[in-house]
């Protein structure tokens, strides 16, 4: 009787850094790689653009600086397609904008979108050292469940405080453009946005990273076992 021979399977689980998990990273894996490297090139861009004197810059290159406020009120003075039907009221947010800002006016600008920046920045730089810890140790590591942990503090106490930061800037930047409008903590409270998504994303980061851990655990004493 001829026995046929069939394909040998492997006798535990996958070894780290096996091609096999590494594909379980896929297409994160190459989506976070591009966009932190593109990611790269616009910072260097924002820093050097104003220096040489160029536009490349998003945030320092334009020559307007404006702000908007958070009060509405009613108006009717519009004509031509925007006019309202008869019974409607329209409410606007006017912007105030100045193309001869000073220094300070400049760096609130800045600062009022720079945190934000550097929060994505930070979350794609983790994910990238997250993604090449992982090809080397594999998914479930101890390795994993470190980077999970930090970027998930990283995001729920970056959110937090970028948007502080940038709210003050941006109602400082008002106070200098709009005379009846002054800097202080109320102003300051009123255009805080609270980043209730980023919260309970970061917030989910941490309950799996806590899961992956028990995980890992788990893992390495089955393997201590076998």
């Amino acid at each position: 009787m001829q026995r046929t021979k069939g394909s040998e399977l492997p006798d535990g689980p996958p070894s780290h850094g096996d091609r096999a998990e590494a594909r379980l990273l896929e297409p994160v894996a190459t989506v976070v790689r591009g966009v932190y490297r593109l990611s790269l090139v616009g910072l260097v861009a924002s820093t050097v653009g104003p220096l040489v004197g160029t536009k490349l810059s998003p945030m320092w290159g334009g020559s307007n600086v404006c702000a908007e406020s958070r009060s509405d009120f009613s108006t009717d003075g519009f004509t031509g397609r925007f006019r309202p039907h008869a019974g409607v009221e329209v409410m606007t947010r006017p912007s105030y904008c100045t193309d001869h800002a000073d220094g300070a006016q400049r760096l609130f600008d800045f600062l009022g979108g720079f945190p934000s920046l550097l929060l994505v920045l930070g979350i794609l730089f983790l994910l990238n050292r997250l993604i090449q810890g992982t090809s080397r140790e594999g998914v479930f590591s101890a390795w994993t469940v470190k980077l999970l942990r930090v970027a998930g503090w990283w995001l729920l106490l970056g959110c937090l405080v970028a948007e502080v930061v940038e709210a003050g800037a941006r109602a400082a930047l008002l106070a200098t453009l709009a005379k009846d409008y002054t800097f202080d903590a109320g102003s300051w409270l009123g255009s805080w946005q609270p980043p209730y998504a980023l919260v309970f994303t970061a917030l989910g980061i941490l309950t799996f990273a806590r899961i992956m851990r028990a995980g890992v655990a788990m893992r390495e004493d089955l393997e201590g076992t076998v």
